[in-house]
């Protein structure tokens, strides 16, 4: 899995964690959280390295369609990027008070 596919359930899994079963759960966060393997997960758990596989993958549907439903990563991540862009206005001591307002009504409707 690539870094940035990583980053993603992470994200999606730090926000919607709690809504899956109890032992898609505790796969997940072994897996994401504590960089094991699929087969490390199998030993540890006294499984079959497909039947962890195919939990981890039913997981991420779940947390993908999670996110695809109620988009709360997708809106927090707009949020911290108005924000970016208000700190980067701000820092440069050029303060545009109309496009500090045009970001802030932005955030408001996201």
């Amino acid at each position: 899995m690539q870094i940035e596919e990583l980053n993603n359930y992470t994200k999606l899994f730090d926000t919607y964690g709690l809504l899956l079963s109890k032992k898609q759960y505790e796969l997940m966060d072994k897996f994401l959280n504590l960089d094991l393997s699929e087969s490390e997960l199998a030993e540890f758990e006294n499984s079959s390295r497909q039947s962890v596989h195919d939990a981890i993958t039913k997981a991420k549907k779940q947390l993908l369609e999670f996110e695809k439903k109620c988009k709360i990563v997708t809106r927090q991540e707009n949020i911290n990027s108005k924000l970016e862009q208000v700190k980067a206005l701000l820092s440069k001591q050029k303060i545009d008070a109309e496009q500090i307002k045009m970001l802030i009504d932005e955030i408001k409707t996201n």
